[in-house]
């Protein structure tokens, strides 16, 4: 583990400076291996920042409109950016939209080794630590399911970041800064802490490495508490009220 730990410390300090984040070719595995998450992540939006994605994430949303290229209109993305390649539509995009699936499919291929040893990594540089660590953990949480800083989990982490929340009941603003990729899984989690079992590719993988999954072959509803329940529905509320407005967004702009 220590060497592993060394060597991520190694390829990181290696390639911040030479790699983009951004590729205007077909990626290759050694675009993206040895990425961090915060990289990784901001790889794949970078594709759908370019189409004008508008991101819930306020981190993400940050870091893009500090960029000069970026004009975020949420309906034109809406109405033109998940399309199948066409006559009308830019070659690139289909390159890009290959580009963002060996992304994601390298981002689930991580292991929960690989996973530990990268908050190592940044554990290890705690003294000069960057604001972009702090993002970097947050990351690593969702992935593991639980802080992985050291010491006590910090107030500012989501529900989806500290799965511990969920033992109260949730507040709409608690939500705010999920993407409808990330509400999913938070809903998922409730269901998840009582050993269901799971079948889509999305949500089987997200919880391989999550620490404290374990399926409970003996899995009922039943299960869930009221504060479950209730943590449920909201969750799915926002989720309808996102897709009505996307909805209404792209009736707009077609």
């Amino acid at each position: 583990m220590r060497a592993l730990v060394v060597m991520l410390l190694l390829a990181s300090s290696a390639f911040a400076e030479d790699r983009p984040l951004y590729f205007t070719r077909p990626l290759k595995a050694e675009d993206v291996a040895g990425r961090s998450l915060r990289e990784l992540t901001l790889m794949r939006n970078w594709i759908y920042a370019r189409r004008g994605n508008e991101f819930r994430r306020a981190w993400l949303r940050d870091f893009f409109t500090q960029q000069k290229w970026y004009q975020p209109n949420q309906a034109a993305f809406l109405s033109e950016g998940w399309k199948n390649l066409s006559d009308d539509q830019p070659a690139d995009w289909a390159r890009d939209d290959k580009n963002a699936e060996v992304i994601a499919e390298y981002e689930s291929s991580l292991t929960t080794e690989q996973l530990n040893a990268m908050r190592d990594a940044v554990r290890a540089r705690a003294k000069s630590a960057k604001p972009e660590d702090l993002i970097e953990l947050k990351l690593l949480s969702i992935r593991l399911g639980g802080w992985a800083g050291e010491g006590d989990a910090p107030a500012s982490l989501n529900p989806l970041e500290n799965p511990k929340r969920l033992d109260g009941l949730l507040k709409l603003s608690d939500l705010d800064d999920l993407s409808p990729r990330d509400l999913k899984l938070l809903r998922n989690t409730i269901f998840a802490r009582k050993g269901r079992p799971f079948e889509t590719p999305l949500v089987k993988g997200h919880f391989k490495t999550v620490a404290w999954y374990e399926v409970n072959p003996k899995y009922s509803d039943k299960l869930l508490t009221d504060v479950d329940k209730k943590n449920v529905k909201l969750i799915q509320s926002l989720e309808k009220q996102l897709k009505r407005e996307a909805e209404s967004n792209f009736m707009v702009a077609a």
